[in-house]
């Protein structure tokens, strides 16, 4: 068994920055599917006070994806929890149904369940209790999401705290696993039985907190020790929860790469950060994956070294028969 890595910011992945690029027009239609194909994954960061005050910037997230699903081979979307504000108010669901409803029927997405989306704790009870996703459940249930042909599983049954996905894309079969905030060891316990379940998939996990920056928190350490170090085809952990951006690339106990990837632009008071979102560009000819942080609602891109960068040297496992 490999010794665990050490923990490094742009490390083992070799960084370039990209030079800011014109979008593809917009096209509608299926997407072409090739054993090499390029292909993206849009991943969310925290839209809690875009839910809350800014909902025109939440929704112009959801219609890009809608519009550019085809041109930019968009093959999934992740949501790295606090879709909302306050989980009780009715507004900011019906906010972020409203932006996110612009993917049902035409772009398949998953969603990790952020602490802000979690029912309030009741007075007097004890905070080391988990608190349960009731209202979560009854705007996103696992209803919604059963009938896709990518759907796997949820846990506990019925709901849609913690889920997998799974798909195919640029030659390699695909599994996101979706961990809800602070995960139990009996979420934990059934996310290592997924990914044991599928060792010929290649997977990635996404969970709301997990590390700040380049720092895991006890969260994050507790998921590595016990889930993401374990399985030899564990590639790419997504989380946000903390203001600030960072890339952990480390080696598991099987010796793959695992590259752990965070980012949250949350602002209560300004517009424009929480109009951000993550475009991963894979290229599995390449052997790379290019990272772009777009803001749809202003038209701009983020070029600085933290939210700008490409992976390379990235291992693709084949497809499944």
């Amino acid at each position: 068994m490999a010794t665990l890595g050490t923990a490094r910011l742009f490390g083992a992945a070799t960084i370039m920055l990209l030079s800011s690029a014109v979008l593809p027009a917009t096209a509608h239609g299926a997407p072409a599917v090739d054993a090499a194909e390029k292909f993206s994954i849009v991943v969310i960061p925290d839209t809690q006070y875009a839910a809350e005050r800014y909902p025109a910037a939440f929704n112009a997230q959801g219609q890009w994806i809608k519009d550019n699903r085809v041109a930019r081979n968009i093959r999934y979307v992740v949501h790295e929890g606090d879709i909302v504000d306050d989980s009780d108010q009715t507004g900011q669901w019906a906010n972020a149904n409203s932006a996110l409803g612009r993917l049902d029927g035409n772009t398949p997405y998953i969603l990790g369940v952020g602490n802000h989306d979690m029912d309030a704790m009741p007075k007097g009870q004890d905070p080391a209790v988990v608190r349960d996703a009731a209202a979560f459940n009854a705007n996103f249930p696992v209803t919604r999401f059963s009938g896709l042909p990518s759907f796997g599983a949820s846990y506990p049954a019925g709901k849609n705290d913690n889920s997998y996905h799974t798909f195919t894309a640029g030659g390699t079969s695909w599994l996101i696993l979706a961990l809800k905030y602070a995960p139990t060891d009996a979420e934990i316990a059934w996310g290592s039985t997924v990914i044991a379940a599928h060792p010929r998939h290649q997977v990635m996990v996404v969970t709301h907190a997990y590390q700040s920056g380049t720092t895991k928190d006890s969260v994050g350490k507790k998921l590595w020790t016990q889930l993401v170090s374990k399985h030899a085809n564990v590639s790419f952990v997504f989380s946000g929860h903390y203001t600030a951006q960072g890339l952990i690339t480390e080696k598991g106990m099987n010796g793959n790469t695992v590259y752990q990837v965070q980012a949250d632009y949350q602002n209560i008071l300004q517009l424009a950060p929480n109009s951000y979102f993550r475009v991963m560009n894979f290229d599995p000819a390449a052997r790379t994956v290019a990272v772009t942080t777009y803001s749809p609602y202003l038209n701009k891109y983020l070029t600085d070294a933290k939210n700008q960068f490409t992976l390379t040297n990235v291992a693709f496992l084949p497809a499944v028969a």
